[in-house]
């Protein structure tokens, strides 16, 4: 099924004369492409833009390229020099008082930085972006929106998470943007299973809420697959994995693991790469596979996690210490207890941090706007 956002753009491309609007054009096209996982196609575009506005004659399509760098490294690979390429767009727009693109590249860094914990450069993005707002074409609100969503989940505030989210719905669906759908689906479920699986640290959970987040991973997988993008593939996988170790289903568990991690596209060194090694530590104790889980728990220990976030920490150390419970080490479960438990006051402080710089926008998407 092809976007709607594509059809208007290879459209408006079929008829433009001005190299400059053809620029433009073949650049937001391979931006769809870098986010949908056609990353081979953006490339392409990439190279033959490079080519022909590397000079920089256009300063419009030298930041659109600088954007598709930006995307392809991010959805590559969650390269942290996406970061940088998106900032040097921004500062470019505002040098050029390019109003959508300020907007639209300060969504995007707020978009990096949220899933990256640096919530004070996200929240002067935000900011940043709604200043220039006026001049979007819906891209930059439904980006802005959804990163406002995905914090007001984070940090627990239900009603003003679904204001912003279907804020970016509606703006994605108003230009067409089924990749933005996409991203919107399996966030929703993505931060809902982390919210859940910090709470199952210290608390159970209703059956009813585990059943309810099934669902929501089940849908986003649904649309993945209908709309035909291909870039969260991993991440849905790891998704469906962790809804498994809510379960309690250990042997669905460690199958969908070893799947993600033999698929070689989580990221090294990744949290994501850490907690999946530590959850199938834990499940292969539960099965009476000690040998295999020690294998994983040594995989899970040997990537460093000084720079991850505190909940992703809390959840690694809490899987470990249920692993080592499992495998009658006391000593080494009340050491990653111990951890477990520090990185919940860390993950407790940073919510509180970003309530305050969220507070702007608790009235929801018309009075921000």
């Amino acid at each position: 099924m092809t976007s709607p956002l594509v059809a208007r753009l290879e459209a408006e491309f079929r008829v433009a004369v001005d190299p400059v609007e053809r620029g433009a054009l073949s650049a937001r096209l391979a931006c769809y492409e870098a986010r949908i996982g056609e990353f081979e196609r953006a490339e392409l575009r990439r190279v033959e833009l490079r080519k022909e506005f590397g000079d920089g004659h256009s300063a419009r399509v030298s930041i659109l390229i600088m954007c598709l760098e930006g995307l392809l490294l991010y959805f590559k690979d969650l390269d942290p020099k996406a970061r940088d390429r998106f900032l040097r767009a921004n500062l470019l727009s505002t040098a050029c008082m390019q109003n959508a693109l300020i907007a639209l590249t300060s969504a995007w860094l707020a978009h990096i930085d949220f899933n990256q914990g640096r919530f004070g450069t996200m929240a002067s993005a935000i900011a940043k972006c709604f200043e220039a707002i006026d001049a979007d074409d819906g891209s930059a609100m439904c980006r802005v929106s959804l990163v406002l969503g995905d914090s007001f989940s984070f940090v627990g505030q239900a009603p003003q998470s679904k204001a912003w989210y279907e804020h970016a719905r509606v703006a994605a669906n108003r230009i067409g943007d089924q990749a933005a759908v996409g991203a919107l689906t399996y966030n929703r479920a993505a931060l809902h299973i982390a919210s859940a699986r910090v709470r199952r640290l210290t608390s159970n959970l209703d059956a009813s809420e585990i059943d309810y987040i099934d669902a929501e991973v089940r849908s986003a997988i649904n649309y993945q697959y209908v709309a035909r993008l291909a870039s969260l593939d991993h991440l849905l996988s790891a998704a469906r994995a962790s809804v498994f170790v809510l379960q309690e289903k250990y042997q669905d568990a460690a199958l969908a693991i070893a799947e993600v991690v033999d698929s070689a596209a989580v990221p090294a060194g990744s949290a994501e790469l850490a907690l999946l090694h530590a959850d199938n530590a834990h499940c292969l104790a539960r099965l009476g596979q000690f040998s295999r889980a020690a294998s994983e728990a040594q995989e899970a220990t040997s990537i460093p996690t000084h720079g991850f976030d505190a909940d992703d920490c809390a959840v690694i150390f809490g899987a470990l210490s249920n692993y080592s419970s499992a495998a009658g080490k006391s000593a080494e479960a009340e050491s990653f207890g111990r951890g477990q438990q520090t990185a919940l006051a860390r993950h407790q402080k940073t919510i509180e941090d970003l309530m305050a710089l969220l507070e702007p926008y608790f009235t929801g998407p018309d009075k921000a706007a």
